[in-house]
C-alpha cells in the first residue's frame, strides 16, 4: 500500500493515507510522501534511533517532471521489518536549518510478526 500525498502552498492533502502497516520479518513496504526540495524542505526520521522493529532500506526523492524547476515532487520512503514487534514511525517535513514543529508530520504504526 502506498501514501501518497500533495503539496500545496502549506497545506499536505492526503489521497489514501495508511496508517498502519502487519508484515513479517524481512517483509517491506513504502510510503510516497509529496516534497518540494525548492522550498528547503524535505521529510525526516524524527525518532529513528528510537527504533530497533524495522528500519529504511531506501529514502529518494523523485521529481514530478524533468523540466519543473522548482516544482514538486515525492520523497519515496522504503522500510523493512527487522525483528518481532510494533512501533510507530514519526516523519516530520522539515527544514534542517529551522528549529521548532515540523510543517506536517505523519505517524506509521508497524506491527511486525
Amino acid at each position: 500500500m502506498v501514501l501518497l500525498y500533495t503539496f500545496s502552498g502549506c497545506r499536505i492533502h492526503s489521497k489514501a493515507m495508511k496508517t498502519e502497516y502487519e508484515i513479517g520479518i524481512g517483509e517491506s513496504f513504502q510510503i510516497e510522501l509529496a516534497s518540494n526540495p525548492s522550498t528547503g524542505y524535505s521529510w525526516k526520521w524524527m525518532n529513528k534511533q528510537e527504533m530497533s522493529v524495522v528500519d529504511t532500506t531506501d529514502n529518494q526523492y523523485i521529481p514530478d517532471g524533468p523540466d519543473r524547476i522548482g516544482g514538486g515532487g515525492r520523497e519515496i520512503w522504503k522500510f523493512k521489518g527487522l525483528k518481532s514487534g510494533s512501533e510507530v514511525i514519526k516523519l516530520g517535513y522539515t527544514r534542517a536549518w529551522e528549529s521548532g514543529p515540523a510543517a506536517d508530520t505523519k505517524t506509521i504504526k508497524v506491527n511486525v510478526k
